[in-house]
């Protein structure tokens, strides 16, 4: 027995070893990371669950834990959440617009290093972390993991209000594979948050927001808006941005934000419809001057596309839209909202000092033929 546990904390020290060698932002993984490897030797599958909003059950066979949800929205009371890499939590849910709230009440940041599996919406709430390994595989009609609180009354009447809770480190980061069903949702929200490995929404959304309060809603069509209402200023966080994206995020013909300030809803009105005059994500004024939050820093070195490739456009008729809102903006990555056939797409960078796109950096919305 001692000699399996050494070896568990072997194979999760080598993990946790492997994310640290792979990224210069140290500071950025320190606390939570240390929470999640405790938690982790601690816990196998989530525990204590408890249904406070709605209905349905929790059921746990060895490695596997199933979430039966019977009514639209569901919310439960998680004492911990934990997966480990070869454990699976699946959710079956009534259809693909119905939600499950997990809110972890762990004094523990979460460490997700298994599957997650669901044929609806999923939202975790962990305000002292939440840590996707390279491990993971998630595979839901759409998720929202979050690093701010949200109180189970307020969901159940449909205010998606996202709060801080003080003396928490409201981290999340993504090293895995997170892929949304198509139009689906993908939704990271904390005081500081990171993608570092692979997120999929084809023509749904993708948003990586940092703030200390949040205000999400959805369009007719399903899709998430994401405002900013309290910012987190850059002092506070120290030298590492609020919003880091090294990894790769695809969502072909869908849209993808990347915010750290306080601004108006930003997709709240009628986007990707091809046209080259949609309103813009921040309040511009005649003399051509914008007003915009103030907030914390925000970093692309990876690649966000948002391009169609595909020629069906039936299918793909929107065009891709990526918008990236900070007190400073900078990407040394790609930005990509190319089409195949068809109008090209959008890509918006506003910051409040300074917008930088470096040398190396590849900036492309192009129409390759027909637009």
């Amino acid at each position: 027995m001692i000699k399996n546990e050494a070896e568990k904390l072997s194979g999760i020290t080598n993990t946790a070893n492997r994310v640290l060698r792979n990224t210069c932002h140290l500071g950025f993984y320190s606390v939570l990371l240390g929470q999640a490897i405790l938690a982790s030797i601690a816990y196998a599958g989530p525990t204590g669950g408890e249904v406070v909003g709605g209905s349905g059950s929790i059921s746990q066979s060895g490695i596997n834990t199933t979430i039966n949800q019977t009514t639209q929205n569901m919310a439960i009371n998680w004492q911990s959440y934990n997966i480990n890499a070869n454990e699976r939590v699946q959710y079956i849910q009534p259809d693909s617009s119905s939600i499950s709230l997990n809110r972890i009440l762990s004094q523990n940041g979460s460490t997700i290093a298994g599957r997650i599996d669901a044929n609806g919406q999923v939202i975790l709430v962990n305000p002292n972390g939440i840590f996707f390994t390279p491990t993971s595989i998630i595979n839901v009609g759409g998720i929202i993991a979050s690093g701010l609180n949200i109180q189970p009354n307020d969901f159940m009447n449909g205010n998606y209000i996202f709060d801080e809770v003080l003396g928490t480190t409201g981290t999340v980061i993504n090293s895995g594979m997170i892929n949304a069903s198509l139009g689906g949702n993908v939704a990271l929200i904390g005081k500081q948050v990171k993608n570092d490995g692979l997120i999929v929404a084809n023509l749904g959304s993708v948003s990586l927001s940092a703030g200390k309060q949040a205000v999400l809603t959805f369009d007719d069509n399903g899709l998430l808006g994401v405002r900013v209402s309290k910012e987190i200023l850059q002092e506070e966080l120290g030298i590492d941005s609020a919003v880091i994206n090294s990894g790769e995020i695809n969502a072909e013909g869908g849209r993808v934000l990347l915010t750290a300030s306080t601004s108006q809803n930003v997709f709240s009105q009628a986007v990707n419809s091809g046209e080259l005059d949609q309103p813009l994500s921040v309040v511009m004024h005649e003399d051509g001057s914008f007003t915009l939050g103030h907030g914390a820093d925000v970093l692309n070195t990876g690649s966000i596309d948002t391009s169609t490739n595909n020629n069906n456009q039936a299918l793909y008729q929107n065009t891709g839209r990526i918008v990236l809102l900070g007190e400073n903006v900078t990407s040394s990555g790609e930005l990509l909202a190319n089409a195949a056939n068809g109008n090209g797409g959008e890509i918006e960078l506003h910051a409040q000092n300074t917008t930088l796109l470096t040398e190396n950096s590849v900036t492309s919305v192009r129409s390759e033929a027909n637009g």
